[in-house]
């Protein structure tokens, strides 16, 4: 709905133009690939961008936190904050003493507890280096579940200001792009590409490739729904088995009624996925009674039911995956399944 009411807006902006143009200019007609660039503009703008919030964890120059939100809103398409950083204190608990070094997955599990309210999207840049487990080092790490981004200078800031800029340019845009849901892309004219030595990050692309690049535009118009932060502090509670904390966020999510029956969805899956099954099927119910003809919902309930398996259980199945398929008749892989529990 939100595409839509852009594009009409986009096309009143076009007939307005032509209404204050000069005489001359107003009866000649705009041709196709101006009113389409004015379409697209006036789209571009009035879709909401996300937030990224940069952040150091520990000493960390002001100009390079300036300098990485310059090359996030050069590139891509959302807004940069800097905001307070962190102490390394908090974070000890990450620290390896053997190697000297901070475990950067069990550093993000620290950042995640403080995580910045407003942001969909928060980057840690740190001076300490940091790893991962079978790895002797690594730049970046992000986590894709709850858009968590660390990004340590240690190895890049040798050579020089020029060097390092386009080094953190690189890993900036690499590490943030997966938080936006970018996986590795082996394309040798992708920032996306994996880049493990300060060698092949020198000769490393300074953007995404097209493909890439259309994702993130397509991401940012989704990543800025309403409610889109309570899923994804969800999804970071699951996977780390605070069940309640999660359950805390989707009635506070609920109470609010900042929702749509995708969100909802999205909620369930979660859910589903970290086997709380109950939690599932009460989002699931409530979509499939607030839209019947929900079929995908009838779907993702009937998928609840069978795996929690309780008495009554598999017949509530069968219920709702026919009722799917009343819905979508021509849905195959529903009456497959189907078949196999009749």
């Amino acid at each position: 709905m939100r595409r839509r009411g852009s594009t009409l807006l986009g096309l009143l902006l076009a007939a307005a133009m032509l209404v204050v143009l000069p005489h001359s200019a107003a009866t000649a007609p705009l041709s196709a690939r101006v009113v389409e660039q004015l379409r697209d503009q006036v789209v571009t703008t009035a879709l909401p961008r996300p937030l990224v919030v940069v952040r150091a964890l520990g000493p960390v120059a002001p100009d390079r936190l300036r300098a990485t939100c310059r090359s996030l809103l050069r590139t891509y398409p959302v807004r940069c904050e800097i905001r307070p950083g962190r102490d390394l204190l908090p974070a000890w608990s990450a620290w390896n003493v053997d190697r000297a070094q901070l475990d950067a997955r069990a550093a993000l599990d620290v950042l995640f507890r403080d995580r910045d309210g407003e942001a969909l999207v928060e980057l840690n840049l740190t001076g300490v280096d940091i790893y991962e487990v079978d790895k002797p080092y690594v730049f970046g790490l992000a986590s894709l579940t709850d858009r968590i981004a660390l990004v340590s200078l240690s190895r890049i800031d040798d050579d020089g200001g020029k060097r390092l800029g386009r080094r953190l340019h690189k890993l900036v845009l690499h590490e943030v792009g997966h938080a936006l849901g970018l996986h590795h892309h082996d394309d040798p004219s992708c920032v996306m590409r994996q880049d493990p030595t300060t060698e092949a990050l020198d000769s490393a692309p300074e953007r995404p490739c097209a493909a890439c690049h259309t994702r993130l535009e397509e991401q940012a118009v989704r990543l800025s729904r309403t409610g889109q932060l309570a899923l994804d502090r969800t999804r970071g509670h699951l996977v780390r088995g605070e069940h309640d904390d999660a359950r805390l966020v989707l009635a506070e999510t609920l109470h609010a009624g900042e929702f749509d029956a995708e969100l909802l969805r999205a909620f369930a899956t979660a859910f589903f996925e970290a086997r709380q099954y109950n939690e599932a099927i009460s989002v699931l119910r409530f979509v499939v009674k607030n839209d019947p003809t929900a079929a995908e919902a009838h779907v993702d309930l009937g998928l609840c039911y069978q795996m929690r398996g309780r008495e009554g259980d598999h017949e509530r199945a069968i219920e709702h995956l026919e009722l799917a398929l009343e819905l979508r008749p021509d849905w195959e892989l529903v009456e497959r399944h189907l078949d196999e529990l009749l």
